[in-house]
């Protein structure tokens, strides 16, 4: 077997990855969550096993502080061909590509998942998007698949688009990561475009870059998947200028500071594709002979515990396929233990809220109804009614509440779990109690309210509740008594 020695690259770039190592004061598994990489690529990248991608290296690099550009030529020297190996052991190799021949397209899209199910009139929409405007934005709530539709609108286009596809992953919501600031976020992509690392600007803030960017595009016919975005102003920098190179962006806020970017909205699946896609991630062959055939109770319980939600599924489809000996009941078992990679994913939306959204979003836990309006969360909360108002609308926003009507909201049953749960663990139970003394208050003087307010008398008794709301604490129009006909009052 072919020796290599100490003179060989990948030996020297291993080395020198191994000092920025000791540079970073951080063990494999530390650094590797620092820059974004696998602990085992990285072990293999320290122990010269392979030879990174220069992205890892820039990361690397930029952690401890140090310019990349001094490694860009041992890097490539580490990637060029190694020589060949002695006649007893050479295998036919197939023939180098002449100097100076075009280095094939860079595809950097994830595998298109092959159980995609439904989410056609969106795709339709995503497409359009791209044809007319060139960018399209992806929003929806925690594992509603996003991420999925973007790449699977990206794999369809990749033909039309052949000179380059990239997806880079923002983390706007990975859970123990920042998210990726425009600069190393540019960085990342020009390197993938091929661009000479002397061709970069290295001072100058996000300006130079994205001019560089937007100049590298434009003679170029690609599309880029902006995935898990924070806000709008974390992805502007990265959009494609003139040129036809296109862009998806993901995110679960709604981006409403790209006013240009028209936006495609994801809710769940519907019962019927919430039953395929279960079907078709657990592996369960169709006809009567399955396991969700045969327990349909089961089966309907598993999609309600999953709200219908592409992640949830494909989670809990997983599990069946790989336990051939469970029945679905013992699934659907499973699943009401509660805790899931959900919950994990949904925490990361809510802590991107400041302190007083969040305590409104625990508190909405405590409501029992199917929709509620902004009078209801102004007295449960005990926030002034524009206050109330305003954080709904930011909820809204980050898809942690649905608005199916005008002044009407409601939760995802499993986003009301999690706030329920939230709520319980994070809230003393007195607070809890003033708040449900609040909003029943509210309820009865405004029952009250209207009572007074009919035509006639109704012989009802008076309201036996606490002083009615506060005016920082308002209620609905018809919250404050008055005598029978007299006009309502109008809500600030």
């Amino acid at each position: 077997m072919h020796q290599r020695t100490t003179a060989d690259p990948r030996d020297e770039l291993a080395a020198r990855l191994r000092l920025i190592q000791e540079l970073s004061k951080r063990g494999v598994r530390a650094l590797a969550r620092d820059t974004g990489l696998s602990s085992s690529s990285l072990s293999r990248y320290l122990a010269g096993q392979s030879v990174p991608p220069w992205p890892a290296v820039v990361e690397l690099c930029r952690l401890v502080k140090r310019d990349p550009r001094q490694l860009r030529p041992l890097w490539e020297r580490a990637t060029s061909p190694l020589p060949a190996p002695p006649k007893a052991t050479r295998q036919v190799q197939p023939p180098a590509p002449p100097a100076g021949a075009p280095q094939p397209p860079r595809n950097d899209l994830p595998r298109d998942v092959p159980d995609f199910t439904g989410r056609q009139e969106q795709l339709a929409a995503v497409l359009a998007a791209v044809e007319d405007g060139r960018v399209v934005s992806i929003d929806g709530m925690a594992g509603v698949g996003k991420t999925c539709l973007a790449v699977h609108a990206a794999h369809q286009l990749a033909a039309g688009y052949p000179d380059a596809q990239l997806y880079i992953d923002l983390h706007g919501f990975t859970e123990g990561r920042e998210p990726l600031g425009p600069d190393p976020a540019l960085r990342t992509l020009l390197s993938a475009l091929g661009v000479a690392s002397e061709k970069i600007p290295q001072e100058g803030g996000i300006e130079p870059l994205a001019a560089c960017w937007r100049a590298e595009l434009a003679g170029l016919r690609a599309v880029v998947v902006l995935d898990n975005a924070a806000d709008a102003e974390q992805v502007r920098p990265l959009l494609p200028g003139a040129g036809p190179s296109v862009a998806l962006v993901t995110s679960r806020n709604r981006l409403l500071g790209l006013e240009e970017v028209p936006p495609v909205s994801l809710s769940v699946l519907t019962p019927e594709e919430s039953a395929e896609l279960l079907a078709r991630a657990s592996g369960d062959p169709a006809g009567p002979g399955g396991r969700l055939a045969r327990d349909p109770e089961s089966a309907a319980e598993v999609l309600r515990m999953c709200g219908h939600l592409p992640l949830a599924l494909r989670l809990a489809g997983a599990r069946l396929r790989h336990r051939p000996g469970w029945t679905v009941g013992v699934l659907a078992e499973r699943l009401a233990e509660g805790g899931s990679e959900f919950d994990t994913a949904l925490a990361m939306s809510v802590r991107q809220l400041d302190r007083a959204q969040r305590r409104l979003f625990r508190m909405l836990g405590l409501l029992s109804g199917s929709s509620f309006d902004e009078y209801v969360a102004a007295a449960l909360s005990g926030l002034p009614l524009r206050e109330a108002r305003t954080m709904l609308e930011d909820l809204l926003d980050a898809h942690l509440v649905q608005q199916p009507a005008a002044g009407r909201y409601t939760l995802h049953d499993l986003v009301h779990q999690h706030a329920r749960r939230a709520c319980e663990e994070q809230d003393s139970s007195a607070d809890r109690q003033q708040a449900l003394r609040r909003l029943l208050d509210y309820y009865v003087h405004a029952a009250a309210a209207a009572d007074a307010a009919m035509p006639y008398a109704s012989g009802s008794r008076p309201a036996t509740a606490g002083p009615p709301p506060r005016p920082r604490c308002p209620a609905s129009p018809a919250s404050t008594p008055r005598s029978p006909g007299s006009p309502p009052s109008t809500p600030t």
